[in-house]
């Protein structure tokens, strides 16, 4: 499918697809020597330019952001007339990731911003719908009206320089200079992971003394783990902040309808201050209108988070000496259109009430005490349980096959008397109170543990039979200690 281009420059001009009707008037164009003495490859006999066109009109259909080739029409809109084109393509004098602007302009139509327009258009349109973060300009030394283009649509001169075809030019660069946001992907896990450490680090080096014990909310769990990068990407909304094309920061958020929360938002150190923290709320409360109440938490003793999220208006809601929790209570939410029926809404004590016998698929509950609650014979099935205290809960005789449960503090909890056959362990620990986990009695023939601490784990009493430690069986280590403990 061809690839259409609509970009208006300004009121007077827009940037467009070429088409097999532009034929004469893009031939009476390059017959302008105007145009011509400075682009002299563009002198073409009719059947060059008829095959020209042809190839220009076919790379739409194969346009590829990660490998930006295009050109586009330059139509004057009050005329509805071709007076130029302009466009972002390879240079074979440049290096081969460069990609260069070039542009021309009918001598009936110069003279009125309508070529600084057009380039400042179409490169504001590269840097947001492509993987570009620059694009550079060569302009011959005479050409000093291309020059005051490029330095009007904002490019810096970076050097006079002598290209292979033996000629001087001016070298111009443009990069990207507007903070984006693009989904989190698999390989930016490491990355983002880096990025992580050296954020958190530098906050636990302001926030804390050398002495102190660290605080996992200045560093938090997993922070250092490339595979936790890995689990938000694939389970949670998660966005990296890209500047000039570099990833500068990054933002993850849990969304449940009409609520949201802030997991994880970090700029790397040396891009902090620009304001890309606000920007990336901004985005995320753009990308979820339906999210009436974003909720988050920060550390206590991180003074200027306070004031961040309080200017960005988030209200504290609980505070300590540890943690401090706020929430944002969205004006003019857009209205929920999946939405059955209108919102219900109970305020006030339920202390005691029944349930029976009730359908709420898709219902959200929000900031209820449901403790002490009785649950028998309900469907929960898909359901989405985050940011609760179900410590002391009891679960029994359930069906969690197929489920996730991660990010959790499962301390002091019992887990007995569960079929327990793919589950997968990854990424766990024994908190800050470093208690050792126990198994009794467990059926674990087949499994496999790798990449694990295992030191000062104790194997009592089990049956050990085909188990292997690095690839050797247990028996013949056994065997080799016993015959070694004999000869002593």
């Amino acid at each position: 499918m061809s690839r259409q281009f609509t970009i208006e420059a300004s009121e007077s001009i827009r940037l467009r697809n070429f088409t097999r009707e532009d034929y004469q008037a893009l031939y009476e164009l390059t017959r302008q020597t105007e145009i011509t003495d400075l682009l002299p490859d563009w002198n073409m006999t009719e059947e060059q330019l008829d095959s020209f066109l042809n190839f220009v009109t076919g790379s739409y259909d194969s346009f590829d952001p990660a490998d930006v080739r295009v050109l586009l029409a330059v139509e004057h809109t009050l005329d509805n007339r071709l007076i130029g084109w302009c466009g972002v393509f390879p240079n074979d004098m440049l290096k081969p990731e460069a990609r260069e602007v070039a542009y021309a302009l009918s001598r009936d139509y110069r003279g009125r911003g309508y070529m600084t327009a057009a380039v400042e258009a179409i490169c504001s349109y590269m840097f947001e719908h492509t993987e570009l973060a620059r694009i550079v300009a060569i302009v011959k030394l005479y050409n000093h009206a291309s020059s005051a283009v490029l330095n009007r649509a904002g490019f810096r001169h970076i050097e006079q320089t002598v290209l292979s075809d033996g000629e001087p030019y001016e070298y111009f660069e443009l990069d990207d200079e507007k903070l984006r946001f693009r989904r989190a992907r698999l390989e930016d896990a490491e990355t983002l992971k880096e990025m992580m450490v050296r954020t958190f680090d530098r906050e636990q080096r302001i926030w804390l003394r050398d002495d102190e014990e660290p605080d996992a909310n200045l560093r938090p769990p997993g922070y250092e783990s490339a595979a936790m990068q890995r689990y938000v990407i694939q389970e949670w909304p998660y966005y990296v902040m890209v500047f000039a094309g570099k990833a500068v920061g990054a933002i993850s958020v849990n969304v449940s309808g009409r609520h949201g929360r802030v997991d994880k938002l970090f700029i790397d150190p040396d891009y902090q201050g620009r304001g890309f923290g606000s920007l990336a709320l901004c985005f995320v409360e753009k990308q979820f209108p339906r999210v009436q109440v974003w909720k988050l938490e920060t550390s206590g003793k991180q003074l200027h988070n306070h004031r961040f999220y309080e200017k960005a208006g988030f209200v504290r809601t609980h505070e300590s000496e540890w943690e401090f929790a706020y929430e944002k209570v969205m004006t003019g939410s857009a209205p929920d259109a999946e939405a059955p029926g209108e919102t219900l809404q109970v305020t006030g004590s339920m202390s005691g009430a029944a349930v029976i016998n009730c359908s709420m698929p898709d219902s959200e509950f929000y900031n209820v005490d449901l403790s002490g609650g009785f649950y028998m014979n309900c469907t929960l099935q898909d359901s989405r349980i985050t940011d609760c205290n179900l410590s002391g809960t009891r679960w029994t005789n359930l069906n969690l096959t197929n489920m996730l449960m991660a990010d959790l503090r499962l301390t002091g909890s019992e887990i007995g008397f569960a079929a327990m056959d793919g589950v997968r362990f990854h990424d766990t620990h024994l908190g800050t109170s470093r208690q050792p986990a126990v198994f009794e009695r467990c059926d674990l023939s087949g499994s496999v543990i790798r990449d694990s601490q295992l030191s000062g784990v104790h194997i009592e009493q089990c049956d050990v039979a085909g188990m292997t430690i690095n690839g050797i069986a247990v028996e013949e280590l056994l065997k080799a200690y016993m015959e070694k403990s004999a000869v002593k």
